[in-house]
């Protein structure tokens, strides 16, 4: 078995609010707060990088959990499509900052929208195949430094932010069940990073095709998810969706025909924050005891094209 017990997040100082992008693209109000659902998102500073915000995420997890002794975390695996260095790995920063034990193994995942649903099947796999007690899963993604400021298409969609969960043998929080995986990597230029006529990395999204992939992807997936646990969809309380937007969300529960209220949207304040969007969704709903005795299903779904999907029962919330 392997348990959420915990989840530590990290946002970044800077806010670009909704009446920059207003001023700087001439984008309706209505279409920013009510189509996207975003009022505000958070942005790295230029000297703030991927394992700046993944240490910031880590410690607030150490803050909130004294019974997590640093010693004993035994895996960190970071996911991150946007490293501080070619080499070396970002997780390898991380784990000499936080003081973790020369023996922890650590690494990258480059993933995205994906990437903790991904980064959790990896680290159960491994706590169960190796008899580890605890590891760490870090999401941490400044998308920002490959977000053309000019670019109205990614600009309002896209925040900074990172996430630390803590993942165990043994305890309370979400127990993790089974999982479902996709690839597409013939969509790929539908969600890419290249270098613009200037030689700088930017991102380009074809955003329709994007909203298409998912909407003919992720049911199919929750039904191969569900039979992989072994459960009827009608069993699922809550399906914890990465926050793309308010507009694929709401079309995605109107095609699957799903109950709203079952379908929380938490991206107001954040935008969507990449690998990092179902942690914090996790992390607010337990703030809230929202997850206590529920089942839910996690999807991430985005750039690859890559999608992953699995069952998590909470039995109490995790401590966010």
């Amino acid at each position: 078995m392997s348990v959420i017990r915990a989840i530590g997040t990290y946002l970044p100082e800077r806010v670009i609010g909704n009446d920059e992008l207003i001023e700087r693209f001439g984008w309706e109000r209505e279409f920013l707060e009510d189509k996207l659902g975003i009022h505000e998102r958070r942005i790295a500073a230029p000297d703030e990088g991927a394992a700046d915000m993944a240490v910031a995420a880590a410690e607030d997890l150490f803050a909130k959990c004294p019974d997590l002794d640093r010693a004993a975390v035994q895996l960190l695996v970071l996911c991150t499509q946007n490293p501080d260095y070619g080499l070396p790995h970002t997780a390898a920063l991380v784990q000499d900052r936080l003081g973790l034990e020369k023996t922890t193994a650590c690494f990258d995942v480059g993933l995205g929208c994906s990437g903790f649903v991904y980064g959790l099947a990896i680290v159960r796999g491994m706590l169960e195949a190796l008899g580890l007690d605890h590891a760490l899963l870090v999401t941490s993604d400044p998308y920002s430094k490959v977000i053309d400021p000019a670019d109205r298409g990614t600009s309002p969609l896209f925040g900074d932010g990172a996430a630390a969960t803590w993942v165990s043998r043994e305890g309370t929080g979400g127990q993790v069940g089974a999982f479902s995986f996709g690839t597409d990597g013939g969509g790929h230029r539908n969600l890419i990073v290249e270098p613009d006529a200037e030689g700088r990395r930017c991102l380009t999204m074809v955003g329709r095709n994007i909203f298409e992939f998912m909407l003919t992807t992720v049911p199919d997936d929750v039904a191969r998810c569900c039979a992989a646990n072994g459960i009827e969809q009608d069993e699922i309380d809550l399906y914890l969706l990465h926050q793309a937007s308010n507009h694929m969300l709401s079309q995605l529960v109107r095609r699957m025909r799903l109950d709203p209220a079952a379908v929380p949207i938490r991206m107001r304040g954040t935008g969507n924050l990449v690998s990092s969007s179902i942690p914090f969704l996790i992390a607010d709903l337990a703030r809230e005891g929202g997850l206590a005795g529920r089942t839910a299903l996690l999807s991430g779904f985005g750039v690859g094209l890559s999608w992953a999907s699995a069952i998590v029962r909470f039995d109490a919330d995790p401590v966010a």
